[in-house]
C-alpha cells in the first residue's frame, strides 16, 4: 500500500513538472526589443542585443536574430543600436510635493530678487484678481547677498495686494509671502515663534513676510486644498514627468496616511505605473498603525517595509549635528529626533520585520544614531536588516568601521555634498572636510552605495547625479576651481548601479528589479549614448529616448534614436 502511494506521488510530481515545462514553452512574448546594446547589470555584467517581454516580465534575453526567429508573432521594437540600462530607482524623492510644485512658478533659475518678482508679475497678469499664486525653487545660493537683505512682503505687494502670493525656496525651508497672505496667517509683532521654526521680522519689529522651517505651517494651513481628483491629476502629471528622466521607482520618506491612501486608489484604478517604496515616518499614528499590522506589499506597486526618522538636516543651513561648533550662531544644532526617538523606532521596527532608515548628515548625528541602533540590536535583533543611513556626509574613521561591522547601507546625495564642500571652511573648522563625501571609501568597504536625487529639492536627473558621483565634479566650472571630490569618485558603472542594482537591494526589490534578467520586470531606459563605455562627461549630454515599464513604452522622446514598428 505504501509503495502504491509512493508511485502515485512520483507520478503526480512528474505531471506537475511536465505542466510547468509545457506552460513555459507555451509562452509567447508580446514584444521583443532588438538591436540594442543592453547592459543587463547581472553579476557578470552581461551585454545582450535583445529582450523578449511576456506579461510585463523578461521572458528571454539574447541575440536579436535568435529571439525574432523563435518568437515570430511578437511585436518588435528596433532600438537601432542604442544603449539600454535598467530603469532608475531613486533612493530619495517626494512624489506628492513634486507633483504639487508642477503647478507652481518655477523659480530655480532666477538670479536676482527682481527676476523673481518679474516672473510673479507675469503670472499675476493672467491670474484672477483674488487667485493664489505659488512659486517654488528660489535659491539663496544663487542670489546676491544684498538681494537677500531686500526680501520683504512689500516687494510682492508691488505685484498685487489682492492676490495671495507665496514663494517657497529650493530647500523647502523658507516661504516668502505678500501682505495678503501675511494677514491671513494672523501673524503680528507679538506672535511667538513656533517650535522648530521662526517668523521673520524687519527692523521695525513687524512681520516681514518670511516664514522659516516649522513656521511655514502657518502658510500651509491656509492654502486652498485641492480635491482628491485634483491631487490624483497632479500625481499623474508628476509621474509622467519622472518618466522623462528614466525613473521607474522611487523611495519616498515623506509618506502621509492621506497620500498613501491616494496612491493605493490610483493603483486600484491602474493609474500608478511606477513602483513606490514607502518609507513611513518613525513615529506618529501611521507608524503605530503599521507597527501593529506589519509590512505591506500592495499589488506589486507599493511596498511599505521601511520606517524612517531624521536625526538632523542640511549642513548649509547649520541643521547638521556636528561634533564641532559652527562658527556662527546657532553654533550647536538640536536634533530633530534624538537618541530616544531612534531607539524607540528601532526596537518596534526590529520586532515587526521593518527596515529602518535614519537621516544622518553630521558626524555627531551619525555617531549617536549608530550608538542607538547598536544598543537596540543587542536586545532585539532586526528581522529585516539592511539598515539605511540617508544623506550620509560626514563620517569619522571610527564610524566608517562601525558602518561596515553593522552591515549598514550608505545612502548619499552627491549634489548636496559638492555644495557643502564649497562653504565648509566658512562655516566650521576646516579639518571637518577630511570626513566629508567619502564615497569611494564607503563603497569599497561595503560593496554597496545608493544614490538619491532628493527631488524636488535638488536636481531630478539621475544621469546628472551619476556625473557628480563618477567625476567628483560639479557642473559649475567656477565651483570646481575652488573645490571638488575627485579623490572619492566612483566608476560610471558603479554610479549607475547606485541607481539600479544597489538601490533595488536596499528596497528589497532585487528579485524583481535592478537588473535585466529573466523573470524580472521589464523596466528599462533607452539612452542616446553609451554611458558605461564613455567618460563621465558624456552623462551630461545623454538623453532619455525611452522609458519602459513592464515592457510598455511609457515615455518616448520624439528626437531620432528609436523606432516603434
Amino acid at each position: 500500500m505504501k509503495a502504491f502511494s509512493m508511485i502515485k506521488t512520483i507520478k503526480l510530481l512528474f505531471f506537475a513538472i511536465f505542466c510547468i515545462i509545457l506552460a513555459s514553452c507555451g509562452k509567447n512574448p508580446e514584444v521583443i526589443y532588438i538591436n540594442g546594446k543592453i547592459y543587463t547589470l547581472d553579476k557578470n555584467n552581461t551585454v545582450v542585443e535583445a529582450i523578449a517581454v511576456y506579461e510585463g516580465k523578461i521572458l528571454a534575453t539574447g541575440k536579436s536574430s535568435e529571439l525574432t526567429e523563435k518568437y515570430k508573432d511578437a511585436k518588435v521594437v528596433d532600438l537601432k543600436g542604442k544603449t539600454v540600462v535598467p530603469g532608475f530607482i531613486d533612493a530619495e524623492a517626494n512624489l506628492m510635493e513634486f507633483s504639487k510644485q508642477l503647478s507652481l512658478l518655477d523659480l530655480r533659475n532666477a538670479r536676482s530678487v527682481d527676476e523673481i518678482v518679474n516672473i510673479v508679475r507675469e503670472r499675476s497678469k493672467t491670474a484672477g484678481p483674488n487667485d493664489w499664486i505659488g512659486g517654488f525653487g528660489w535659491d539663496e545660493m544663487k542670489l546676491p547677498e544684498k538681494d537677500m537683505e531686500r526680501l520683504h512682503h512689500s516687494l510682492l505687494d508691488a505685484v498685487s495686494t489682492t492676490q495671495s502670493i507665496y514663494l517657497v525656496n529650493a530647500l523647502g525651508n523658507t516661504t516668502w509671502v505678500n501682505k495678503k497672505v501675511l494677514e491671513q496667517t494672523k501673524v503680528t509683532k507679538d506672535t511667538p515663534d513656533p517650535e522648530n521654526g521662526a517668523i521673520g521680522f524687519d527692523e521695525n519689529n513687524t512681520p516681514n513676510g518670511l516664514y522659516y522651517e516649522a513656521a511655514q505651517e502657518l502658510v500651509i494651513d491656509i492654502l486652498p486644498q485641492p480635491s482628491e481628483q485634483e491631487v490624483m491629476s497632479n500625481i499623474t502629471r508628476g509621474i509622467n514627468e519622472l518618466f522623462k528622466y528614466g525613473i521607474t521607482e522611487i523611495n519616498d520618506a515623506n509618506i502621509t496616511e492621506q497620500g498613501l491612501s491616494v496612491y493605493k486608489k490610483m493603483v486600484d484604478d491602474n493609474k500608478f505605473p511606477i513602483r513606490l517604496y514607502a518609507m513611513i515616518p518613525g513615529k506618529g499614528p501611521l507608524f503605530e498603525k503599521y507597527i501593529s499590522s506589519g509590512p505591506e506589499e500592495y499589488k506589486d506597486r507599493i511596498n511599505v517595509k521601511c520606517v524612517s526618522l531624521e536625526y538632523d538636516g542640511y549642513f548649509e543651513t547649520q541643521d547638521a549635528a556636528m561634533e564641532n561648533d559652527y562658527n556662527e550662531d546657532p553654533k550647536r544644532m538640536t536634533p530633530f529626533n534624538d537618541d530616544f526617538d531612534i531607539k524607540e523606532m528601532t526596537k518596534k521596527a526590529n520586532e515587526k520585520d521593518f527596515q529602518i532608515s535614519v537621516k544622518t548628515v553630521g558626524d555627531r548625528a551619525l555617531t549617536q544614531t549608530l550608538n542607538a541602533i547598536e544598543s537596540v540590536n543587542k536586545e532585539v535583533k532586526s528581522k529585516a536588516g539592511r539598515t539605511r543611513l540617508e544623506y550620509l556626509e560626514f563620517v569619522t574613521p571610527a564610524d566608517m568601521q562601525r558602518i561596515k561591522a553593522m552591515e549598514i547601507i550608505p545612502s548619499i546625495r552627491p549634489e548636496v555634498t559638492l555644495t557643502d564642500k564649497l562653504f565648509l571652511n566658512e562655516m566650521i573648522k576646516p579639518e571637518n572636510g577630511q570626513n566629508l563625501g567619502l564615497w569611494s571609501n564607503l563603497f569599497k568597504q561595503n560593496n554597496i552605495i545608493i544614490s538619491g536625487t532628493d527631488f524636488p529639492y535638488h536636481t531630478i536627473n539621475p544621469l546628472v547625479v551619476m556625473y557628480y558621483l563618477s567625476s567628483g565634479l560639479s557642473v559649475d566650472t567656477a565651483a570646481n576651481r575652488l573645490t571638488n571630490n575627485t579623490a572619492q569618485k566612483l566608476s560610471v558603472l558603479d554610479a549607475l548601479k547606485s541607481f539600479t542594482v544597489y538601490s533595488a537591494f536596499a528596497s528589497f526589490a532585487e528579485e524583481v528589479k535592478g537588473t535585466l534578467e529573466k523573470d524580472k520586470f521589464a523596466d528599462m531606459v533607452v539612452l542616446s549614448d553609451d554611458i558605461v563605455a564613455s567618460d563621465p562627461q558624456v552623462l551630461l549630454k545623454t538623453k532619455i529616448l525611452m522609458t519602459i515599464i513592464r515592457g510598455e513604452v511609457v515615455y518616448e522622446n520624439k528626437s531620432p534614436g528609436a523606432l516603434l514598428y
